[in-house]
C-alpha cells in the first residue's frame, strides 16, 4: 500500500518555528496482530544480546506518521518516518537489489550537489536489517536546506519488514550517540547552518484518524497545546542507552500506585514517535495489564476500563482507555475492533516506551539544547476543544 503525501511548509506565527505536516496511516486488525507478534519476537531476541539494544529498540512497522524529505539538486522526493527513536536518515538507492518496486530510488548521478562517500552503512534491527553505503548531498526539510548531509543509500533491505511498509525510509531525530557511523543530526545541522535558532523539535499527533499531525522545528508551537509545558530532564542512563530517556517516579492505575517504579531509578521511559503502543518490562507491566483486564473486540467495555497515570517531573499525566485502546478495522467486515495498545516485552534492560498513545494526548517537546523533554495537553490548532 502506497500513500500519496503532499507536503507544504507552514510558517508558524511564533518566530523561528517551522511545522512539517505529517500523515497517519492506521493498521487493520490483522496488521495490528502481526505487529504484536513481530514485536514480541524482536524484543525476545534483543533480550538475549549482550550489552544494550542495537540502534532501534522498536518494531519499525509501528511507525505510522509520515512526512517528506527532498534530497539532491534538483530535488528527489521521499516519504519518510520522522522518528525520535533512531538517529540516521536512509532511503533506497538506485542500486538496491530487493527494495520494493514502484517506490522512489535515490539517483546520485542526477544530483548536482552529490558528493561521494562510499563508506559501508548498516542498520541492525531486531527482526532484520538494511545495508548499503553513505552518500552526501543537500537535503530539504520543510523548505529548509541542509547542505553536505550524510545519509544511507540502502542497497539491500529486510523485505519482510520494509517490503510492504508505506514509507520509503526513515529520518532519525534521536540522540547523536545512536547514529550509526556517528553522522551529524539534522536538527544540529539546521542550527549550525543558521536555518533555525534552537535544537528543539516537537510533535502534535492527531487522534481519531483526523488530519493535522505536525512536527515543529526550532521550538514548540503554542497553537498545538494548552496550559504550561512540564519539562523532565533526560536521565543519566541515556549516556549508556542512546534514547530520549526520562524518569517516571510512579505509574498509577485508577489513582493507586502500582509500585512498578523503584524509588531510586524510577521507570526509565523512552519517548518515541516511532512506536505505536506503550511497552514495559514483563515483570512490571504484566501485573498492570492483568489489572486493566480484557478489552472486548466489540469495544463495549472500553469506557469501563481504568485510567493509567504516569508521574513525570512531579506531575501526573492521565491516560484513559480512549487513548491506550486502539480501534482497528476488521479485514473482512470493516467494523471497528478494539485492542490494547499496551504490551509487555523482555528487552534485556528494564526500559519502558511512551509511544503514540501517550504522544497523541500530550504535545511533546524534545529539547536537545537543555537535555529535557516537555509535555502539555494537546489540542488541535484553532480548536478550543482539549484532547481529553
Amino acid at each position: 500500500m502506497k500513500s500519496t503525501i503532499i507536503l507544504f511548509c507552514v510558517a508558524n506565527v511564533a518566530a523561528d518555528v517551522i511545522n512539517i505536516p505529517l500523515t497517519h496511516v492506521p493498521k487493520t486488525a490483522s496488521e495490528f496482530k502481526a505487529q504484536k507478534d513481530r514485536r514480541a519476537e524482536q524484543f525476545e531476541r534483543l533480550g538475549t544480546l549482550e550489552g544494550p539494544p542495537e540502534v532501534a529498540l522498536k518494531d519499525v512497522q509501528d511507525m505510522e506518521y509520515f512526512g517528506e524529505v527532498d534530497i539532491g539538486t534538483p530535488a528527489q522526493k521521499f516519504t519518510v518516518i520522522y522518528d525520535s527513536g533512531s538517529s540516521n536518515l536512509w532511503i533506497p538507492s538506485k542500486s538496491c537489489t530487493n527494495c520494493k518496486s514502484g517506490t522512489p530510488r535515490y539517483e546520485s548521478a542526477k544530483s548536482k550537489t552529490f558528493v561521494k562517500n562510499g563508506e559501508a552503512f548498516r542498520l541492525q534491527y531486531g527482526t532484520g536489517s538494511c545495508q548499503g553505503f553513505l552518500s552526501q548531498d543537500k537535503i530539504t526539510i520543510a523548505g529548509l536546506d541542509i547542505t553536505d548531509f550524510k545519509f544511507g543509500e540502502v542497497t539491500k533491505e529486510a523485505a519482510d519488514i520494509f517490503g510492504q511498509a508505506p514509507f520509503d525510509g526513515i529520518i532519525g531525530f534521536g540522540p547523536p550517540a545512536a547514529a550509526v557511523d556517528k553522522v551529524p543530526m539534522p536538527m544540529q545541522m539546521l542550527v549550525d547552518q543558521k536555518k533555525i535558532q534552537h535544537n528543539i523539535f516537537a510533535a502534535y499527533l492527531s487522534s481519531g484518524g483526523k488530519a493535522g499531525s505536525a512536527l515543529s522545528l526550532g521550538g514548540p508551537d503554542n497553537s498545538f497545546y494548552t496550559g504550561d509545558l512540564t519539562y523532565v530532564p533526560v536521565t543519566k542512563a541515556a549516556k549508556l542507552l542512546p534514547y530520549w530517556l526520562v524518569r517516571a517516579s510512579d505509574i498509577k492505575l485508577a489513582g493507586k500506585s502500582t509500585g512498578a517504579c523503584g524509588k531510586l531509578l524510577g521507570c526509565q521511559m523512552v519517548v518515541d514517535t516511532g512506536t505505536s503502543i506503550l511497552t514495559g518490562p514483563s515483570s512490571k507491566f504484566d501485573p498492570i495489564i492483568k489489572q486493566i483486564g480484557n478489552v472486548t473486540e466489540d469495544c463495549s467495555n472500553v469506557d469501563k476500563l481504568p485510567t493509567i497515570t504516569f508521574t513525570l517531573g512531579g506531575k501526573d499525566f492521565d491516560l484513559g482507555p480512549d487513548f491506550y485502546v486502539t480501534r482497528v478495522k476488521d479485514d473482512k467486515s470493516h467494523k471497528d475492533q478494539c485492542q490494547l495498545a499496551i504490551q509487555s516485552v523482555n528487552a534485556g534492560v528494564p526500559i519502558w516506551i511512551l509511544g503514540d498513545p501517550f504522544l497523541r494526548k500530550y504535545y511533546t517537546v524534545w529539547d536537545a539544547d537543555q537535555q529535557r523533554v516537555g509535555f502539555a495537553t494537546a489540542k488541535a490548532p484553532n480548536d478550543d476543544l482539549l484532547i481529553v
